[in-house]
């Protein structure tokens, strides 16, 4: 709880007003003598002795003492017109002051003074948030040893105070859950900017194309590579590269780890649907039948769809015969109890594996994760071993439909953790020397990890820098269950809570975490006694207030967003756009780029844009404003 006090307002004057009429006189009384003093002094031969107190010179005024005479109405007229001219300098300054401000605030982000910024001063600010700044975050980078080049940024930005205008940023060893409601500048103020901003290797999920348009130019420079994995065609990316699932299977070691690989493919393909909607029986049955499946396909050098052409096919043992010449003995007699259980059992199974496995019938993202065969064009193979070590970036993109692609979307992005963990073991400390962000936007719709919740602690040790985006906090729920999202939750240490969120019984939550603060209130009693006027006495008392009701919450503006960090009591900070960012009119020119060569696709052939946007020309979702 905030210890600090705020003071009460009074609205009744009454207990005051022997004190401003006082005031009054006593001010009235100075406007007179000093207006007799300056007129005699400017227009008068003579002066008269007026005294500097205001009732002796009232009495003096009164038994014709001290006179008021011509001169003294100048001076009063000459004063009044002084107090006009240095008003109107006061006001001139000021106005100044403003406009400078404005400006600074301009180049420091705009920020716009919203009504729920009044209550950031109970929330956490100036010092309490001195090892989040630039400078301490830059110090422990170094002490990470992460090697960074000139220009690099020292961390991710998370966002600016309201209180006192400080950017604030999390390390390379911190672990980010951000929960923002639909259309509420995520992607402009989150998501674009980490991606901009990565000193070295990036995976960014989506199920829209903005972030491609907007980073793939800028992430491309010096020579890096940037992979577009568009299975479904949300990008309408053309197919020029491939990733071979069941190569990652059989992986680097000869096979050594090819039983537990395959059982991870399985898993990422049967987290699929619903947390709380799996079968007891049949969900774990079916996701075994994979993993067996995809250990036969990569021992035996056959492309993933071949497992999708067995699990349609109960009657063929062929995996079997192939688990049991390569010497997988165990698995050969767990896959041979399903193929031989009652007819009814293995029709349950058989059929629960196809539904999981279901993307892979689907031909237009066979090329994606299919080596090409004889007479089909030329596709490089993308590693996930030579991209951990690289600066390029990968952007696996998918969208919940009939066929998503979303399982194999959450294998490449697992994969890629894999190698990443693995690579980090051969450096020191066992870490990467530089950081991989991994940005999973609509992560439980596309990137369904069942063990992410598990592993998210473990990132932050290795150098992947890992930010989970969430529209709700049900929506984690479906996915990873009620104890996964709280352990996800719970394993982060940046907690970014957006605009447009309506969870009520969540909401609820963080307001009770940011607390409370204390008031004072004033209250007023009156006596009346007999053939008295009665008697008035005001007592001051402390009440504690809650700081942001869920309701405020709720409602909280674009470009407003409440930070929970680790050590820390929540703060209220203003998301710093890709608009208010160094880089604004490179990704802008990026974006027209890519609209021009859009509008030029159209019968007409006619660009409507004809000239390239800056930051200051886009509002907060990168649009024109």
């Amino acid at each position: 709880m905030d210890r600090s006090v705020k003071q009460p307002s009074n609205s009744e004057l009454s207990e005051w007003k022997e004190f401003i009429a006082a005031g009054v006189a006593i001010g009235l009384g100075e406007a007179a003598g000093m207006s007799i003093r300056v007129g005699e002094s400017l227009y008068a031969d003579t002066q008269q002795d007026v005294s500097w107190n205001p009732l002796i010179m009232a009495i003096n005024l009164g038994t014709g003492d001290l006179d008021w005479t011509g001169a003294a109405t100048g001076g009063a007229v000459t004063l009044a017109a002084g107090t006009v001219v240095a008003a109107a300098g006061s006001v001139w300054a000021w106005r100044a002051t403003c406009r400078k401000c404005s400006k600074l605030y301009a180049q420091r982000g705009r920020i716009k003074r919203e009504a729920i910024d009044k209550q950031a001063r109970w929330m956490a600010k100036g010092k309490e948030l001195t090892d989040l700044r630039r400078a301490a975050i830059a110090a422990k980078a170094a002490d990470l040893m992460v090697q960074l080049r000139d220009g690099d940024a020292p961390g991710v930005l998370i966002g600016r105070t309201v209180v006192d205008g400080v950017d604030l940023y999390g390390s390379f060893e911190d672990l980010h859950v951000d929960i923002w409601g639909p259309r509420s500048g995520k992607s402009t103020s989150r998501v674009i900017p980490a991606v901009m901003e990565a000193p070295g290797a990036v995976v960014a999920t989506s199920n829209k194309r903005d972030v491609v348009d907007a980073t793939r130019q800028a992430r491309s420079a010096e020579g890096a590579q940037v992979f577009v994995f568009d299975p479904q065609g949300v990008a309408e990316e053309p197919c020029t590269w491939y990733w071979d699932p069941i190569a990652w299977v059989l992986g680097e070691d000869g096979g050594a780890g090819a039983q537990r690989r395959s059982a991870q493919l399985a898993g990422h393909f049967a987290a699929a649907g619903e947390a709380d909607k799996r079968d007891a029986f049949f969900d774990p049955e079916g996701e075994n039948l994979l993993a067996g499946l995809f250990l036969a396909c990569a021992v035996d050098k056959r492309p993933i769809t071949q497992a999708f052409r067995w699990v349609t096919t109960s009657h063929d043992n062929a995996p079997v015969a192939i688990l049991r010449a390569h010497d997988y003995v165990e698995t050969a007699s767990a896959l041979s109890a399903q193929y031989n259980a009652a007819p009814k059992q293995r029709d349950g199974i058989f059929g629960t594996a196809k539904k999981m496995a279901a993307c892979l019938q689907y031909r237009d993202i066979h090329p994606w994760v299919c080596p090409p065969v004889k007479g089909e064009e030329t596709r490089a193979a993308f590693t996930v071993e030579a991209f951990v070590r690289s600066r390029d970036t990968l952007y696996p993109l998918s969208k919940e439909e009939q066929g998503s692609a979303a399982p194999l979307v959450t294998a490449m992005c697992a994969a890629v953790n894999d190698a990443a963990s693995r690579e980090a073991t051969r450096h020191r400390r066992g870490r990467l020397p530089v950081p991989l962000l991994m940005v999973l936007d609509e992560a439980a719709n596309i990137v369904r990890w069942a063990d992410l919740p598990k592993l998210y602690s473990h990132f932050g040790s290795r150098g992947i820098v890992v930010m989970t985006v969430l529209q709700s906090w049900a929506q984690g729920v479906r996915c990873w269950g009620h104890d996964g999202m709280t352990a996800l939750w719970g394993a982060a240490n940046i907690k970014v809570l957006g605009g447009g969120v309506d969870d009520e019984s969540f909401l609820r939550a963080r307001s009770e975490l940011i607390g409370h603060h204390y008031e004072l209130a004033n209250s007023v009693s009156r006596s009346h006694g007999h053939g008295q006027s009665g008697s008035r006495s005001v007592s001051t008392s402390r009440t504690t207030e809650v700081t942001l009701h869920a309701s405020d919450l709720a409602s909280l503006p674009k470009g407003r967003m409440v930070v929970f960090t680790s050590g820390h009591r929540a703060t209220l900070c203003q998301a710093v756009p890709w608009m208010a960012r160094p880089y604004a009119a490179q990704i802008a020119a990026a974006i027209a780029e890519i609209e021009r060569g859009q509008l030029l696709d159209t019968p007409t052939g006619r660009p409507v844009l004809q000239s390239v946007p800056t930051g200051a020309d886009l509002d907060e979702e990168g649009r024109r404003a």
